[in-house]
């Protein structure tokens, strides 16, 4: 299970490339949708962008807070990308 190979802790995250490697995916791609998929059924698999990146577990509280404080931010630039995107629909659609 992908779980047995991310550590705890984000200063141990370990990188999409070792993850694919280590689990067998055949790519990022791949790797990104098993993610996603433990994500939906509850599973805390946080990831960072910086300090050369990685998926890792929370340890601590700031981590979890800084994982959804960033993915919050992320949320909220597709969110105005997609209202932007539905105007601009509404406006061709009315022509």
């Amino acid at each position: 299970m992908i779980t047995d190979y991310i550590p705890l802790g984000a200063a141990n995250a370990i990188t999409t490339e070792e993850l694919v490697r280590l689990t067998g995916f055949n790519s990022a791609r791949e790797l990104q949708a098993g993610i996603e998929t433990l994500r939906n059924q509850g599973y805390v698999i946080a990831s960072k962008c910086h300090d050369g990146g990685g998926y890792f577990i929370p340890e601590t509280a700031h981590e979890l807070k800084t994982f959804i404080r960033t993915v919050e931010n992320r949320a909220k630039h597709s969110l105005r990308s997609l209202q932007s995107a539905k105007r601009m629909l509404d406006e061709l659609e009315e022509k």
